[in-house]
Formats: structure tokens, sequence, C-alpha cells
């Protein structure tokens, strides 16, 4: 499952000209491109985005147009599958769309940063007014609820933070909840398969892990799911040229014995591969074998489950 991510709309009110907006769209493709190093992501707008105006009367369309922008409109027509409505990023996240709350920032209605807050993902806005300067924004909730009497109505009111960013130093504060987000709440080896693309970037499989890990033992898939995660992390950050090797996330993770090695082979695009390394499940039998890709800087994994 992606992180869901949502523009703030009102964040493309400003009054600002042409140049200004494409140096905050530059900014804006910045902190989507940090985004998607972490983990996958769906970008959700109120509008589809070649509607989208990004500053008053100024739209999506102009700023593509413009040769000046022509990186950041490649970048956008290559995430066109990944963008998405409110609506539809709401349905998909099962929160329930409610016409008894409002959601407001400084006086006005906000749908974005409301839509970020209900999922619990993160609201996302262009850079180019100081209040979107910051890693979370206060939003003033009015709920309507039932009285003490009958057909009483209260209004209650409250104040509720939503995570935000216009910034990549704003991920700073957000980047372990990325990591950690929509992962802890998988429960089966099976949507660990189906969700490896957004959850696990950096990381490869070979087909056959697919039934590895929809036949895992129970017993095995927290501690699968936790050192993924470890992996994950460490060939994120891994620097391939790096004489020292990746920094390991998980601990206790080892070659195997030169004895050992002809059982950790496997056919790996159509060559026999070794499979040197593992990380341990837990405490018993479980293993998952892998092998660093220097040239894709990436970790490929062959097998998850029992020790070989």
């Amino acid at each position: 499952m992606p992180l869901h991510v949502f523009l703030n709309e009102r964040s493309c009110a400003s009054e600002c000209e042409a140049d200004e907006v494409s140096e905050g769209m530059r900014a804006f493709v910045g902190v989507l491109r940090q985004l998607q190093r972490l983990r996958g992501i769906s970008l959700a707008t109120q509008n589809p985005f070649d509607e989208t105006e990004l500053a008053r009367g100024y739209y999506y369309a102009e700023w593509r147009n413009d040769a000046r922008n022509k990186e950041e409109a490649l970048y956008f027509q290559r995430m066109r599958d990944r963008c998405t409505s409110f609506t539809a990023a709401l349905h998909a996240a099962a929160a329930d769309e409610r016409d008894d709350v409002w959601h407001r920032f400084k006086g006005v209605d906000v749908h974005g940063l409301r839509a970020a807050l209900m999922v619990d993902g993160l609201a996302l806005s262009l850079p180019l007014a100081s209040d979107w300067d910051t890693a979370w924004l206060d939003l003033d909730i009015e709920e309507l609820s039932e009285g003490p009497g009958p057909g009483d109505v209260v209004v209650d009111e409250y104040t509720d933070k939503v995570r935000h960013t216009s910034r990549k130093a704003h991920l700073c504060e957000h980047e372990d909840w990325i990591l950690r987000e929509g992962l802890d709440r998988v429960s089966s080896g099976a949507q660990l398969w189906a969700g490896r693309a957004d959850f696990f970037p950096h990381l490869q499989f070979l087909d056959r892990v697919k039934d590895d890990l929809e036949n895992l033992d129970p017993r095995w898939f927290k501690g699968a799911r936790q050192l993924l995660r470890q992996l994950e992390a460490t060939a994120a950050q891994w620097d391939p040229d790096s004489s020292t090797g990746p920094h390991w996330e998980a601990p206790n993770i080892r070659g195997e014995h030169e004895n050992s090695r002809k059982d950790r082979m496997w056919e790996d695009n159509g060559k026999d591969e070794c499979f040197q390394l593992h990380g341990n499940l837990n405490r018993g039998a479980g293993r998952i074998y892998f092998r660093l890709v220097h040239d894709e800087k990436a970790i490929r994994i062959a097998h998850i489950g029992r020790h070989l």
C-alpha cells in the first residue's frame, strides 16, 4: 500500500508570479523525489493535475509548457499512474466521508489537509508562503454531535495536528513514520509480497519468494517483516562505491561459510548465483538469504523461510 500524500490546495492560491512558482515547483518535485527514495507514494489532488491552479490565474498547463520547467514536467509525466483524487484516496484508505465535520486553517476550509488528517497521511504544500514552512499544521475542527435532549445538536470545537511538508528539511521530522506507516498494518506474507514495491523500493525479490511469503510459517512473520524493513533501510542508504560495505540496520547479518555456499545457489537472470548473506527471522530456524547487487544499488532476496 503506498503512502498517501495530499496536495494542500490552499498552497496553490498565492499571488506569486510564474518565476516564483517555478522555483516552488522545483522544491515540490524535490520533496516528492525524496519521498520516493523512502517508499512508494500516491499523490492525491483535488482536481486532475493538468487542471490544477498553481497560483491565482497560473495553471499547471502553463507551467508545464515553459521550457525552463522541462525536467520537472517530465517527472510529473512519469508520476501519472501514481496520481489520484482526494475522494479516491479516501476510499482506498477506507476512510468515512462525513458531512458533519469541518476542517479549517486560519478560518478557511481545507480539503487536502482534511483528507491527510482523516487517513493519517501526509499533506504536501507548494513552498510559496511562510504558513507552509513547517512540518506540522494545526487545523481547527468543528464536529456535530447529538445533544442531551431529543433532536439536540451540539457543535464540538477542537484542534488537531496534521503531518505536513513543503521542503525536504521537513521530512526529517517524519522519516521514521514514513518508513513504518502502513507496514505495521500488514498481517500476512501475501500482503508483504503484494506491497513489496511500495514498502521495499530498494529490495529486489526472485519470483520464487512469492511462494515463500504466501506459505510463510506464522511464527516467522513478524521477524520477516522487521528484517525486510531493516534491509530496505540499509539498501536506501548504501553507497556501492564505499570500501566499507553497507551499514547494516539489522543485527547479526552474516555471510555463509565456504562449505555452505553450494547450498545457497539460485537461478538469477539465467545464471546460478550464490546468495551468500543471511539474516535471522527470530531465534528459531527462519532465515532470509540475499546478495548485494552493486551495479543496481540493491539487495536481492532469494529465500524467506526455513534455515536451509
